[in-house]
């Protein structure tokens, strides 16, 4: 109730507000029309005319809204709104008062002239617009009084209309927020020490290191929503050795003017990484998936939970999510039931709860639902935990993708996506050479029916569950300190989103190549992703939240800087998916019942580091 009241009253201030002022200008242009007295008797109708030009001025901007505008977010559209109303009103009040001259009724006292009327037009909509930045007005004349006294001195990269606003909308800020702008970069040489808002504009972006170190700069602000990706990771590179925390303004589509409200976020992991470059074929997955059931094992999983509902938006009948991690599927699935509903599809999504080492259970999903195409993400994947518990990793990464290899070609479906890891083209750890075996029992059972595999091999996902991006995260909300395996750690990252586009591309490349990898572009340091991430989240590395080298844990490598081998690889009509050939040969029947046979840790280890690979 408390806000009606509030706005009630601010709509009665500003209707009396606006009334009064058009009433006061009106009979000021009646005096400045004739030289007399105007409040004589015989010119009292004139009192009249005023009062109800004032009213019907108030009572049009009641009807029109003008008094639902923030006042301290009023901008150039709301400004010319107001204008266009006051002066519609103006005119056809004078057009009545000029017209009623030749009705005997209704006339009264002609006493405004055209250019009196005219000036007072001006100034009437001039004063209206006023009364609405008034509050702002205020709020700049305090910031200006205590400017460089508080707030965080910032550099502002771009000097356009986006940093403008932003300047501006720093005005309404409270003292703990507020920013102190001690300049502006840009590389319109034209812009050169021009002032923005009362912000000079002192050089260009490349200038940026120059005046960080000479203006004691706390925070660089990024002030061009429509900045490329490779322009953004090189100024954040060029800064990342300053401390300072660098922010962005998000990217905006349309009309700079029609914003109501500027907001500045972080950097974020995925624009830091950026997006690699490659063409989807979003026709073409759809024209494969389109009314069909396909299974995904690890369904509430990062990976097969978006794969999940990308085939749903590309018209897959009946999405079955398998999993026995019963937190991940139902969130999965809640949200595969939104888009369903949201966005109106016809196709359905349904929980499996169960294991892939579970025979009967794998054996039942395939009987009762025939999936015509299988994504399996089920895996465990932690190097450090398969190290240590290599009887699991063995029982998901072999045992439980030949039951889905198995019961796949059984029941006639028509292909099987194995989702792999890069690190099996060098096997060093019971992870990678779990999952290698994973690929050779794909190899295996493609030779048993009529059911086609394709084996995905690709790096790291950012943000993906059990990766180092949630993991840092919560050790900067926890203070620190961020840990970090080696100084010349690296892996080649990519984002869920690009993960996925890759997976579907190759899902549906002519031809049948049993591997497929996904190029995820270049090496990324994990050091300088941990430092990344201490910006985002608005701390400067080492100096708010320290980072410290922990070692190599046990099982893992130093990555190489290659992980593919391109003498084996073949090029595909996706410049980011290449082909190879059979992942190895050996008899993978006796290496399966050998392996299963066994039952310690011990033996396990031992018996996968005997296996030979190959190079």
């Amino acid at each position: 109730m408390k806000p009606r009241i509030t706005q009630g009253i601010r709509t009665a201030i500003l209707f009396a507000m606006d009334a009064l002022l058009i009433y006061l200008l009106f009979l000021w242009g009646c005096f400045a029309s004739q030289d007399y007295e105007i409040f004589s008797p015989s010119y009292a109708p004139l009192l009249l005319v005023g009062l109800g030009w004032a009213i019907t001025l108030s009572t049009v901007f009641l009807l029109t809204k003008t008094y639902r505008i923030a006042m301290n977010r009023i901008g150039l559209y709301e400004s010319m709104r107001i204008i266009l109303i006051a002066m519609s009103v103006d005119v056809t009040f004078y057009l009545i008062l000029f017209v009623t001259q030749s009705i005997e009724v209704l006339r009264v006292p002609w006493v405004l002239k055209w250019t009196v009327f005219a000036l007072m037009v001006a100034v009437h909509v001039f004063a209206c617009v006023a009364l609405r930045f008034l509050p702002r007005i205020v709020r700049s004349i305090r910031a200006r009084l205590h400017r460089g006294k508080s707030g965080t001195r910032t550099l502002l990269v771009g000097a356009g209309d986006a940093a403008k606003l932003l300047i501006d909308s720093n005005r309404l800020a409270d003292s703990e927020s507020r920013r102190v702008f001690v300049g502006a970069l840009d590389d319109d040489r034209f812009k050169l020490g021009t002032v923005v808002d009362g912000v000079t504009v002192l050089g260009t972006v490349a200038d940026a290191p120059k005046f960080i170190k000479k203006l004691d700069v706390e925070e660089v602000l990024i002030a061009i929503p429509s900045l490329s990706e490779e322009k953004l990771r090189a100024i954040v590179e060029a800064l990342s050795s300053f401390d300072v925390r660098i922010r962005k303004m998000p990217a905006y589509q349309g009309d700079l003017d029609r914003v109501n409200e500027i907001r500045v976020v972080d950097i974020s992991y995925s624009d830091l990484l950026g997006r690699p470059c490659f063409e989807t074929h979003a026709d073409r997955v759809g024209a494969k998936f389109s009314g069909k059931t396909v299974l995904v094992t690890g369904g509430g999983g990062s990976i097969g939970g978006e794969i999940a509902l990308r085939l749903l938006k590309l018209g897959a009948d009946k999405v079955i999510l398998f999993d026995q991690y019963e937190n991940g599927v139902t969130d999965v699935f809640s949200r595969a039931k939104d888009a369903i509903r949201n966005l109106s599809l016809d196709g359905h999504v349904r929980i499996y709860l169960g294991s892939v080492r579970d025979e009967i259970a794998v054996k039942d999903v395939f009987s009762h639902w025939h999936p015509d195409y299988v994504f399996h993400c089920a895996a465990v994947k932690h190097v450090p935990l398969a190290e240590d518990y290599p009887v699991e990793a063995v029982a998901t990464n072999v045992i439980g993708t030949d039951l889905v290899c198995s019961f796949a070609v059984e029941y006639g479906t028509k292909e099987v996506y194995f989702l792999s890891t890069d690190k099996v083209i060098q096997p060093d750890s019971v992870m990678s050479r779990t999952k290698r075996l994973g690929e050779v029992a794909c190899s295996y059972y493609a030779a048993k029916g009529s059911t086609a595999f394709r084996v995905m091999r690709f790096g790291n996902v950012l943000a993906s569950k059990g990766s180092v991006v949630p993991i840092f995260t919560k050790q900067i909300e926890a203070g620190g300190p961020v840990t970090v395996t080696s100084e010349d750690a690296s892996r080649y990252f990519f984002t869920l989103e690009d993960c996925c586009d890759l997976i579907l591309e190759a899902a549906t490349i002519e031809g049948e190549r049993p591997i497929y990898d996904l190029e995820t572009g270049q090496s990324t340091s994990i050091l300088s992703l941990a430092a990344a991430l201490i910006r985002q989240a608005g701390y400067i590395p080492y100096k708010d939240i320290d980072i410290v080298i922990t070692g190599l844990r046990h099982g893992e490598a130093t990555p190489k800087d290659a992980p593919y081998d391109r003498a084996k690889q073949q090029p595909t009509s996706n410049p980011r998916i290449y082909t190879e050939g059979e992942p190895c040969s050996f008899d993978y029947e006796k290496v399966y019942s050998t392996l299963v046979g066994l039952t310690t840790p011990e033996e396990i280890k031992d018996y996968l580091s005997t296996l030979d690979f190959g190079a």
